[in-house]
């Protein structure tokens, strides 16, 4: 979230990020008309379409100081950036930028679209840019380590989580992500640490009880695992983490012997199964085959088809070891080991499963 005020009026941005822009459209509320006061007004909505509106209107008009189209420009790029239009929302970052190099929030907004976009060294320049003009938040420290993360340079994101931590030792996020990186390292005991603590921080936070549920499950601790898979699904069906989840439970009760379609199912019937990991929960269910799968996998541009299709070869070979058919599963989970980033949970997964299989086979290729 982005807020800015000011005693006469300001533009303020109602989001997901805790960060202030420091970047006030500052209104003479007398003396505004009604079009200019409805323009803000969607500009400083919380919908990023609303916003994206009232602060091209704004921008349109032309008469606001340059520190004001400044901040209006980093308020429509946050909007476009919500909305996953990177396209649009670096451009505007940049103007932002240009027309006002002093302000940390844009430098910072901008590493949050370059990060999001794949574009790790971009996105640590500029978190490193926000940090120097100032906004050294537990945030901004903890989104610098996700950068470091996802180029693989784990010891450098636990350098950023330990900040962050510092900044602010109930930050049950940043927990959670030291332990995920800790978890890459393939040091679970300390990635146990990291979701325990998030956990008890933060006991509604989903994304740690399924993180701890994939070690238990890496760990062959299946009663564990499955209790934490559930656990997510309980407390939110139709949250973001039920799907993955329900994936994970059903990996894990395979292993055990038996199939869960029923909360497979409680989770589809409220899921959009036309989003990915959709395409996989209706090849649990059996509602399609791992071909049509496969196909599923490959929509959506190149970044999205690497993702998807690590996931289509992992739940594909999980399946398949269910099914007794060895020789699929053993191509599938080989293909996800290769095919996966490492720094995926998905990798991990298949490249140990791979190395459980192996102590029942001459030999993993």
């Amino acid at each position: 979230m982005h807020n800015s005020a000011s005693e006469q009026g300001a533009l303020s941005v109602i989001g997901k990020r805790a960060v202030c822009t420091c970047l006030l459209l500052v209104v003479a509320m007398a003396a505004m008309g009604q079009s200019k006061q409805e323009n803000l007004d969607k500009c400083r909505s919380a919908d990023p379409e609303i916003r994206i509106a009232g602060c091209t209107a704004v921008i349109n008009v032309g008469r606001e100081t340059p520190d004001n189209l400044s901040a209006a420009y980093e308020i429509r790029g946050v909007a476009y950036d919500d909305e996953g239009d990177y396209d649009h929302a670096i451009p505007d970052l940049n103007e932002s930028i240009r027309l006002n190099p002093r302000v940390a929030a844009s430098f910072y907004s901008r590493g949050i679209a370059y990060n999001r976009k794949g574009e790790f060294d971009r996105a640590i320049q500029d978190y490193n840019e926000a940090i120097r003009l100032g906004l050294s938040s537990a945030r901004v420290y903890d989104d610098r380590g996700h950068a470091y993360r996802n180029q693989g340079n784990y010891d450098r994101a636990i350098q950023d989580y330990n900040n962050a931590i510092r900044l602010d030792a109930n930050y049950a996020g940043a927990y959670n992500d030291r332990g995920e990186s800790f978890f890459h390292k393939g040091d679970y005991d300390r990635a146990l640490q990291g979701y325990n603590e998030a956990i008890r921080l933060n006991p509604n936070q989903p994304i740690a009880y399924n993180n701890r549920g994939l070690v238990y499950l890496i760990q062959n601790k299946l009663t564990a695992a499955i209790a934490d898979f559930e656990h997510t699904i309980f407390a939110s069906p139709s949250s973001s983490a039920a799907p993955n989840a329900a994936l994970w439970l059903d990996v894990a009760s395979k292993r055990q012997g038996f199939n869960d379609a029923h909360l497979l199912a409680q989770v589809a019937s409220v899921a959009d199964l036309s989003k990915w990991p959709g395409p996989v929960l209706k090849l649990d269910l059996g509602q399609v085959t791992a071909a049509e799968l496969m196909a599923a996998a490959l929509n959506g541009d190149a970044r999205v088809q690497s993702r998807q299709v690590c996931d289509a070869n992992f739940f594909t070979g999980e399946d398949a070891l269910f099914h007794h058919q060895r020789t699929a599963a053993l191509a599938h989970l080989r293909a996800a080991r290769d095919g996966c980033p490492k720094s995926d949970g998905v990798y991990d997964a298949a490249a140990l499963e791979l190395k459980r299989l192996s102590s029942s086979a001459a030999s993993v290729k």
